[in-house]
């Protein structure tokens, strides 16, 4: 009778292990089916966030990144076209100290080579005038290039840029107009506005930049003027 009861008690154990071990082997797989489920949602949602579009936040970190990078340009533009005005004006004390400083023997004033040096003298000081005016264009502001017009919006629409970032937009509402515009305010307006300035501001680059290429073909040009200015006077001191 005793060995009987052990045997059954040992029939029970193996039978309640097994449960044991069928409920572990049930909740590791339970484990993995939920991890890979996780690992695929992640998946999923990163391929869509590679080939979908933008959300509102990131767009806005893009065009503000960008618009910082474009404002950049700007400035680097201004002090370029300020460090061509510096060498222009050491060109031009150059020029100054030969004119005034060479005398009869470099610098003649009357027959064929005073002539002749008279006449690239204009040249040079006409183009200096040139490239200074070219300079000026280089330097000049143009917040105006590519701006909104019209008539201000008063009320919020989706997805439109309610101008409130632009100096002349804000200083042309009333300062309660302008707190109650921005209390409901949307980040899909924001970002419309964003992307209207980032276009100004790329137009103004293009326009700066190429003033600013012109200008530096007159930092090439002078001292090749004076260069020619200075074999000429060679030329007459050795005639």
């Amino acid at each position: 009778m005793t060995a009987h009861l052990d045997l059954v008690d040992a029939a029970a154990r193996r039978l309640r292990s097994g449960e044991h071990r069928a409920l572990r082997d049930a909740q590791r797989e339970s484990l993995r089916a939920e991890k890979e489920a996780r690992r695929q949602a992640r998946f999923e949602r990163r391929l869509l966030e590679a080939n979908g579009h933008l959300d509102p936040g990131m767009r806005f970190r893009a065009l503000q990144s960008t618009l910082k990078a474009e404002t950049d340009f700007l400035d680097l533009a201004d002090k370029k076209a300020r460090f061509a005005l510096i060498i222009m004006s050491v060109l031009n004390a150059v020029a100054l100290v030969v004119v005034t400083k060479g005398g009869n023997e470099l610098f003649p004033r009357h027959g064929a080579w005073g002539r002749v040096l008279q006449f690239e003298v204009v040249v040079y000081a006409a183009v200096t005038v040139y490239y200074i005016w070219k300079a000026i264009d280089a330097l000049r502001p143009r917040g105006k290039l590519g701006r909104p017009t019209g008539t201000l919006p008063v009320g919020i629409t989706h997805n439109e840029s309610m101008r409130v970032l632009f100096h002349a937009d804000i200083a042309a509402r009333s300062r309660e107009e302008y707190r109650a515009l921005w209390s409901q305010l949307r980040l899909d307006n924001v970002n419309a506005e964003l992307a209207d300035q980032l276009h100004m501001v790329s137009c103004i680059n293009v326009v700066k930049f190429e003033a600013l290429r012109r200008l530096y073909q007159g930092v090439v040009v002078m001292p090749v003027l004076i260069t020619l200015t200075l074999l000429t006077m060679g030329a007459h001191a050795m005639a």
